[in-house]
């Protein structure tokens, strides 16, 4: 069976079957759809396993967890996370064959597949056996109703004016509409007019002009931007968040890497200029550094400056240089 996003939504009982095949992006999309399966399941006495797939996993390893036994009879959730473009042929061709016992279901999440695949036995296997549910980006009332959740699960109050302002700054991107939300909660928003009125009319820059800086690769006003948006106390958690997408993007055009991120049209050329321009030794560095960072926010360290180790991050970017390019200037100072 093949059932669309919001179909799946809309249904108060999970579909009856052992395996589900999520498909397509956004991700975070899909994310949403597992997350009600698992909670369901999980509620109903299901204990989730996580397993990543790629292009040369032992088929062996999940034939033993399917067929192993447990003394307490674990009814096993299986999630399988497809990083390879397609799903390795041992893994479909076992699929197909394998007779899923009472007590085993089965998650598949893979990004988008061309259409060859949905001509193959085991895509034709889910739609007989299983439940396919395809992702896309959404649109028109779907769009609106999920936009709508989203304010009432964050408790924002809105009007209909900057309920649409947000849509049409968004461009109806989910995912860029998901990370406005995420901002408003890091900032407590609870009325979305408040973000817009004020914190949007009344700043001078926002981080999205920090992003656009750094691919523009204007160093100066890059920190600029930064040094303003820690005077307005910007969370430097957002900004951290933003940047490491930022950096995965790259990283993912600089290396041909599935599934492609996602970039609006009018700026791909944009895009691929800075990926073509990038060292890939140095872009795993910043990519260390980052998650450093991260760990020092979360962990609440004191004694580094939060905002001048994002000055080197945002610096190393823009220069395709790494990290310990600048700390060991500063040791070698420190020295003398």
């Amino acid at each position: 069976m093949k059932i669309s996003y919001k179909q799946f939504f809309s249904k108060r009982e999970l579909p009856q079957t052992s395996i589900f095949l999520i498909m397509g992006k956004p991700y975070h999309l899909q994310n949403e759809i597992q997350f009600r399966l698992e909670s369901k399941l999980n509620k109903e006495g299901w204990v989730t396993h996580n397993i990543v797939i790629d292009s040369d996993y032992d088929i062996n390893l999940l034939r033993d967890n399917f067929e192993s036994l447990s003394i307490f009879k674990e009814k096993k959730l299986f999630v399988l996370n497809i990083v390879s473009t397609s799903i390795p042929k041992n893994l479909s061709d076992y699929l197909i064959n394998v007779n899923f016992p009472d007590d085993i279901k089965v998650i598949i999440k893979i990004g988008p597949q061309n259409s060859s695949f949905k001509k193959n036995k085991f895509f034709k296997m889910l739609d007989e056996k299983g439940c396919i549910i395809e992702i896309f980006e959404l649109k028109g009332e779907t769009l609106l109703s999920w936009v709508k959740q989203k304010f009432h699960k964050n408790k924002i109050t809105y009007s209909r004016d900057n309920f649409d302002r947000l849509i049409d700054k968004n461009e109806g991107n989910t995912s860029s509409i998901s990370q406005e939300l995420y901002k408003m909660s890091l900032l407590n928003i609870s009325d979305i007019s408040l973000y817009f009125d004020y914190l949007q009319k009344e700043y001078k820059y926002n981080e999205y002009d920090l992003i656009d800086c750094i691919l523009d690769r204007n160093l100066d006003k890059s920190l600029k931007i930064l040094g303003y948006l820690k005077s307005i106390k910007s969370p430097e958690i957002f900004i951290l968040f933003l940047l490491n997408s930022e950096l995965k993007k790259i990283y993912y055009i600089s290396n041909n890497l599935l599934p492609e991120p996602y970039i609006p049209s009018y700026k791909k050329n944009i895009y691929n200029t800075f990926a073509n321009s990038c060292d890939n030794n140095v872009l795993s560095d910043i990519i260390e550094f980052c998650y450093s960072i991260d760990k020092s926010i979360k962990t609440g360290v004191t004694d580094i400056s939060i905002w001048h180790q994002l000055e080197i991050m945002i610096s190393c970017f823009i220069l395709s240089k790494s990290p310990n390019f600048f700390l060991e200037s500063k040791v070698e100072s420190n020295e003398h």
